[in-house]
């Protein structure tokens, strides 16, 4: 039998910001209790009122033991940021670097009935100039140094809001003598019959007996509810052990992105008398690029529609019910990949991808350079290994990507960090970094938004986008009404504002409101996008096989590239995003936008599928306020292709009933047997009087 202490809630601490005292000083100087601070773990320290607080914090935590239970027990940390240090009545247990992954300690020998728990947290500014920001040490990637955290990436407030702390859950789990430190599920992908392996590491603390028989049952839910139960014996010896364990499935349901089919996930609970159950999802899935970088899941060829995700500052914060909320939020928005941006996420947002059927493009902590020395090469590895194995089994991750934006490193660090990845799994795709060649950003720091009519950064095109101002209510809440308008610019770039690229770059007008800058603001942001989205859109497999708008949500009060601020108000671009990124979708592209009455239209359309459905005999209504002016019928659509029809096909001509000034033009997609509304579109045309 197995019990758990669970030791969440009130710890007392003490603040050490330069680090100077031990372990014995601090003893002395919490003699007496009643004179610290208190603390409700687990909580990054900033959210629990150490307002830009950097260095240490000792936290202290007296609880009982009154379980008798023989066996093992393990104190289990599953997240720290980011050097920790730990004691358990005067015993130093050890020490872990890193924000992300989870770590544990064996206290049998020391567990007693009364029990003081010290754990040393360190989450260190990096001295600017010197260490900070081109030759950084901690391996925080956005959550240490980027242009979207609080106070962007300036020298002078680019490191506020230290995302240090005990943030995730702490307990101990005991009762056993065999510790299940991995569980790899490696399915192997066949039509008919798929095997799959478990690769388990464990560890047999016994000290009385060498080795031991020991009876494990797999137990195996299918997506229909069905079990497959089996039972093996395996001889374990003393210390660590490496077992593996081969099933087949029958019929396997396969794992699937929400656009193609069925997110069919299969649970996995291992259960012995000898070590605590553990329980896992997993999904039966391939995934590759091919030769020309396509993605292909299952065999099937997948143009990415993603976007690019750092949906929370402190991941203390990010409860379930917002991280279901955000997953929501890209598959309404028509997203079937998100690339999780330079930051290892808390599990559970993994296990909604994984429900939601969202493919995971998931980065490793690294953004922009950092220090060259064997030491951080060598740390920088152990992390990567660790992120890789902490969420291997996650059906939505399909792409490791070492780096963000590395520049020369891309040649030093990243190649140590890709092999690093290949040996630990060679079931997925692997990419050295995410670099600058392939970041898209016409219209913001270069060029104009026509710029991507050229389809620039493929084949995959990592980030793209422009900023956009929150609605009304957001923004006098981010900045405050008294910096609203005329805006004070220096309190606006703190929370992430670009002047210079507003103004300077997109031209947009700042008008003589905050509601007329807000509204031209979002109106550029969303018609950069579906520019963009468009011409992209248009080149589909013609060296173009994906997009990753930047991004989707904020991760503090700020100003962004996102479509959906941080206090989840909907930007205009968001439903342009939403449009743009349906699977069938009808791109215009405008070869005259104004016209004389009773001329001929000019427009070509590309009627675009990204399902692998096939839709006969369809009918292009065409209609201007509500009133049919057109149509094209027999319109068949092949799976997976694009339908091009040339300006020369549409004989539509401006009714001479119009008045002048502008219009829309509506297009409908409908399939002419069952009335099947497939897609629709529209335009903004202007009628002028002839000269």
């Amino acid at each position: 039998m197995s019990n758990k202490i669970n030791l969440n809630g009130n710890w007392k601490y003490f603040r050490d910001p330069e680090g100077i005292f031990s372990v014995d000083e601090f003893h002395n100087i919490i003699k007496d209790e009643k004179s610290l601070e208190s603390m409700n773990i687990p909580i990054n320290w900033e959210l629990a009122g150490l307002h830009n607080f950097n260095g240490t914090v000792w936290f202290i935590k007296n609880f009982d033991n009154n379980s008798a239970i023989e066996g093992i027990s393990l104190l289990h940390f599953l997240g720290v940021d980011y050097f920790a240090e730990v004691w358990l009545n005067g015993n130093f247990l050890g020490k872990h670097e890193g924000y992300f992954s989870p770590f544990f300690f064996d206290v049998s020998k020391i567990l007693d009935k009364k029990n003081t728990l010290v754990v040393k947290v360190t989450s260190p500014f990096e001295k600017p100039g010197e260490t900070w920001p081109d030759k950084k040490r901690t391996i925080k990637g956005i959550f240490s140094h980027h242009d979207c955290r609080p106070g962007g990436s300036s020298k002078e407030y680019g490191q506020d809001q230290n995302t240090g702390g005990i943030w995730n859950d702490i307990f101990i789990d005991f009762g056993y003598n065999i510790v299940l430190e991995k569980v790899k599920i490696i399915p192997s992908l066949n039509n008919e019959r798929t095997k799959a392996a478990v690769l388990i590491d464990l560890n047999y603390c016994s000290s009385e007996i060498s080795a031991k028989e020991v009876s494990v049952n797999f137990k195996i839910t299918t997506p229909d509810k069905k079990s497959l139960n089996k039972n093996e014996t395996f001889l374990f010896q003393q210390g660590n052990n490496k077992i593996s364990y081969l099933f087949e499935i029958d019929s396997p349901f396969l794992w699937w992105s929400w656009d193609l089919g069925e997110a069919n996930l299969y649970y996995l609970k291992i259960s012995s008398d000898y070590f605590s159950t553990k329980e896992n999802t997993f999904g039966i899935r391939d995934v590759f690029l091919g030769e020309k970088q396509q993605f292909f899941i299952n065999g099937k060829k997948l143009f990415l529609r993603g976007t690019n995700i750092i949906p929370t500052q402190f991941l203390s914060d990010f409860t379930n019910d917002k991280i279901i909320k955000v997953v929501s939020l890209m598959r309404e928005a028509n997203i079937n990949i998100v690339r999780v941006h330079a930051h290892v996420n808390r599990k559970e947002f993994y296990d909604e991808c994984d429900r939601q059927g969202i493919i995971v493009w998931q980065d490793f902590s690294l953004q922009w350079t950092y220090d060259e020395s064997l030491s951080f090469k060598s740390e920088a590895v152990k992390q990567i290994k660790e992120m890789v194995n902490h969420l291997y089994n996650h059906a939505s991750i399909a792409v490791w990507c070492c780096h963000n934006e590395p520049g020369n490193q891309i040649k030093t660090l990243d190649p140590l960090l890709e092999k690093a990845v290949l040996n630990e799994d060679s079931t997925r795709i692997v990419r050295r970094a995410s670099n600058y060649e392939e970041h898209a950003y016409d219209g913001w720091y270069w060029g104009n938004k026509e710029h991507y009519a050229a389809a620039p950064m493929g084949p995959l095109a990592t980030e793209f986008g422009a900023q956009g101002l929150p609605n009304k209510n957001s923004l006098t809440k981010i900045v405050g009404k008294e910096n609203l308008f005329p805006p004070n610019w220096k309190v606006w770039e703190y929370h992430n504002f670009q002047v210079d690229q507003t103004f300077n770059i997109a031209k947009v007008e700042i008008g003589n409101s905050i509601e007329t800058f807000i509204e031209n603001s979002q109106s550029y942001q969303s018609e950069l996008l579906k520019t963009a989205i468009d011409f992209y859109r248009r080149k589909r497999f013609d060296g173009i096989n994906g997009i990753f708008q930047f991004m989707l949500i904020d991760c503090w009060p700020s100003i962004t590239w996102s479509v959906v601020d941080y206090f989840g108000e909907k930007k205009k671009a968001y439903e342009t995003l939403k449009e743009c990124y349906e699977p069938i979708y009808i791109s215009i592209n405008l070869r005259q936008d104004q016209y004389f009455p009773g001329k001929k239209f000019l427009f070509d359309i590309f009627i675009i599928n990204d399902l692998y459905k096939k839709y006969e005999d369809c009918i292009l209504k065409f209609s201007i306020n509500e009133k049919v002016i057109g149509t094209i019928e027999n319109i068949s659509l092949e799976e997976n292709q694009i339908t091009f029809i040339n300006y020369e096909l549409i004989n539509l001509l401006v009714p001479s009933s119009l008045i002048f000034g502008k219009h829309k033009m509506e297009l409908e997609l409908i399939k002419k047997d069952t009335g099947e509304k497939i897609s629709k579109n529209y335009f903004d045309f202007s009628i002028v009087q002839p000269i």
